[in-house]
């Protein structure tokens, strides 16, 4: 059920049943999760919003609108594999997120997943939602035009303060 909701906050939000989404994160030191505190050398891929999406010309997660019956964590992968491609092994809806972060509006939220894979590698492919991607530090992120959604998330996500 793909469409355009209100919240009781007035907010416009894509996905009558919510939405999901996953932050991918290599170079993560074993154990650390955004609870533990920054890891440096973390590198978090984030995508370009086409700029005739909802939010163009942002800097986001792959994710996007559950369907009936669908977890949040399998919804996310489902939504990164088809805005990114293939994604490694491990990466999938048994893996164990390192964080989970949820911007609840009541009647719809946005469930975030950070997951850690063991390096960084290349998408390959994109549907028409994604105009680029690009792994960044977290204080790089900080420096882009992030989806406003995500940079209220971000510290977090990636426990910067």
């Amino acid at each position: 059920m793909e469409r355009f909701v209100f919240c009781s906050r007035g907010c416009e939000h894509w996905g009558a049943l919510g939405a999901a989404g996953v932050l991918l994160r290599a170079g993560a030191a074993a154990g650390d999760g955004a609870a533990g505190g920054a890891d440096a050398d973390a590198r978090y891929l984030l995508v370009l919003r086409h700029p005739r999406s909802h939010h163009g010309g942002t800097w986001a997660l792959p994710g996007g609108a559950l369907q009936a019956g669908e977890s949040a964590l399998a919804g996310a992968l489902r939504e990164a594999e088809e805005e990114l491609g293939p994604l490694p092994a491990g990466v999938s809806p048994e893996a164990t997120p390192t964080h989970e972060y949820v911007d609840d509006h009541g009647e719809w939220s946005y469930t975030t997943l950070v997951l850690n894979v063991a390096d960084t590698f290349e998408p390959a492919a994109a549907n028409w939602e994604t105009a680029g991607w690009r792994w960044v530090s977290a204080s790089q992120a900080l420096t882009l035009p992030l989806l406003p959604a995500l940079r209220a998330a971000w510290p977090a996500l990636t426990g910067t303060g």
